[in-house]
């Protein structure tokens, strides 16, 4: 399955959830920014256009859920999948710690990015007390996440794997 079908499916499943949260438990809803944390798994294997182009989408669908300015969350995300992807090529990400630090780093640098263009353009409130509370919180609920990432993709490079064994036999 190509990347974007896989993306489209892992943001659609994201805003299903995000939307049940927002009903259920609101708090946890405004903790955790699983866009965000869909924007980091997805950029961790270091494609730049990708990440890029994954956050934009994934922020302009967090707009649209968040009825925020248009563009605000597609900008910062936008930015956060380049910066991770950037970095991914530079570093080892298989290692736990460093992929959570991404996380984290990635969460503070959105939430600095929307905060500082809510304040530039004066349009709706701002909520800075929370900066902290939502890095932990998403970084908590990333740990769990980056496994069943790393579960999921050693699957399909086993499925792979298999599938051309198979095509070489015949």
């Amino acid at each position: 399955m190509p990347w974007a079908a896989r993306f489209a499916a892992s943001l659609t499943l994201v805003a299903l959830v995000e939307l049940l949260l927002a009903e259920v438990l609101p708090v946890a809803g405004r903790a955790v920014d699983l866009f965000v944390l869909l924007v980091v798994l997805s950029s961790l294997a270091g494609n730049s256009l990708q990440g890029g182009a994954g956050g934009l989408v994934a922020g302009l669908v967090q707009d649209l859920l968040n009825s925020s300015p248009f563009g605000l969350h597609g900008l910062a995300c936008c930015v956060v999948g380049y910066g991770v992807a950037r970095l991914s090529q530079r570093v080892v990400t298989s290692q736990r710690l460093v992929a959570l630090l991404l996380v984290a780093v990635g969460t503070l640098v959105h939430q600095a990015i929307v905060l500082g263009l809510l304040a530039v353009l004066e349009v709706g409130e701002l909520s800075g007390g929370a900066v902290l509370l939502r890095v932990v919180a998403t970084t908590a609920v990333g740990a769990p996440g980056l496994w069943l990432f790393k579960r999921a993709r050693a699957w399909v490079d086993e499925r792979r794997t298999l599938k051309e064994g198979r095509a070489r036999l015949r």
